[in-house]
């Protein structure tokens, strides 16, 4: 996936939180990988995208990494924690995953980078998730 507008909780271009996972495998054709536990639940692997599908097939969770071009009003993939508090006055974080406060259903990733720093290592990973 290389853009799309990002929705926090809703979606990432045409890939709605809560579609079926049929409707959604057919925007995308090309090879991935799949990750399937016993219960239903899955995830597909594409090269810079991830979906996470629960139980019943419905979509819950969507990452876009590098190549994807749009951004969450400033913060896009290579932005930083920096930029995020610099645009939202503040993060959080939760282990690997940091937040905007106030802004339910997107998180982001940082890359692991040499001498790392939670501050200006960039974004690899952004998700829109469901809001329960």
């Amino acid at each position: 996936m290389i853009n799309g507008e990002i929705v926090p909780g809703v979606r990432i271009g045409n890939c709605y939180i809560g579609k079926q996972k049929s409707i959604i495998l057919r925007l995308f054709p090309e090879l991935y990988h799949t990750w399937e536990r016993g219960d239903g639940f899955s995830i597909y692997t594409y090269e810079n995208m991830k979906l996470w599908f629960d139980t019943d097939g419905t979509l819950q969770q969507i990452g876009v990494s590098s190549g994807f071009a749009e951004t969450y009003q400033t913060i896009g993939i290579g932005s930083t924690m920096q930029d995020v508090t610099e645009c939202f006055g503040g993060y959080m974080n939760e282990g690997d995953e940091y937040y905007i406060p106030g802004v339910d259903g997107l998180c982001f990733e940082l890359a692991d980078t040499e001498n790392w720093n939670e501050l200006t290592a960039p974004v690899e990973w952004i998700y829109v998730y469901r809001i329960d």
